[in-house]
């Protein structure tokens, strides 16, 4: 299996052409500096862009709220019914409905400011939006007689190991692999998994609690990990770190 190269599609949409051409030349500059490939395509009007989004859907979809032909809120619905994996960021004056935004599961809400203001906003959220998509990005796996197999970071619930071998508990399937445990940490994003003893990597988006008394992380299955004395501090701090910024 040929791993394909990914590209964020992404999408702007306002009526105000001034404000569309600064926002896409915002995104595209800090895309360019994380080195990270992308198509943006430009929209005036809702309506235009849910027709493309039916077509092929893309990944990110910066949208105003306040449009003449089809409003903000009216399109995310669109898209909320066409991709649950779409990231919808919106982009308004409308400060307001930033409550009313969230029926819509947005990934962010940046309030239209002076342009130094909506720039460094802007930047912002799109170093945050790629971290969040590298966090899922397929990592390479090699299988016996040469196969290799990709599996989404996201997917990865906690790798056990005995020995040489690893068993990758995933969500849907379990993958047992001739390899050590070190270096496949290597390949996993630093901020999502973390060691928790001397034989498992646990996906700390997979632990609902931690008792620091009997030393056990709880997943959400109800599964019980041991957590050893010496990776008892460095984990507990990086969960902790995980639960601030991006639980």
């Amino acid at each position: 299996m040929r791993k394909e190269k990914l590209v964020l599609k992404v999408a702007i949409c306002d009526d105000n052409l001034v404000v569309l051409d600064y926002i896409s030349r915002c995104v595209a500059e800090t895309l360019k500096r994380y080195d990270f490939p992308y198509e943006i395509s430009n929209y005036v009007k809702g309506g235009d862009f849910i027709n493309q989004h039916k077509v092929t859907p893309f990944d990110v979809a910066f949208l105003d709220i306040k449009m003449p032909d089809v409003d903000g809120f009216e399109v995310a619905k669109q898209v909320r019914r066409i991709s649950e994996k779409t990231f919808i960021i919106f982009v308004t004056t409308e400060s307001g409905l930033v409550y009313d935004s969230f029926d819509y599961h947005p990934f962010y809400f940046i309030p239209k400011e002076k342009t130094e203001i909506l720039k460094a906003r802007l930047i912002r959220v799109v170093g945050k939006l790629i971290e969040q998509i590298k966090d899922n990005y397929p990592i390479c796996i090699d299988l016996p007689h040469g196969e290799k197999k990709y599996i989404k970071t996201g997917d990865i619930i906690y790798i056990t190991s005995k020995s040489n071998y690893l068993d990758i508990v995933c969500k849907s399937e379990t993958i047992h692999i001739r390899r050590k445990l070190d270096e496949l940490l290597e390949k996993l994003p630093p901020r999502t998994f973390a060691r928790i003893n001397n034989r498992i990597i646990v996906n700390m988006g997979a632990v609902c609690r931690v008792d620091n008394t009997r030393m056990k992380a709880t997943l959400y299955d109800e599964t019980e990990l041991n957590i050893s004395r010496t990776y008892k501090a460095e984990f507990l701090e990086k969960y902790n770190i995980y639960l601030r910024n991006y639980s």
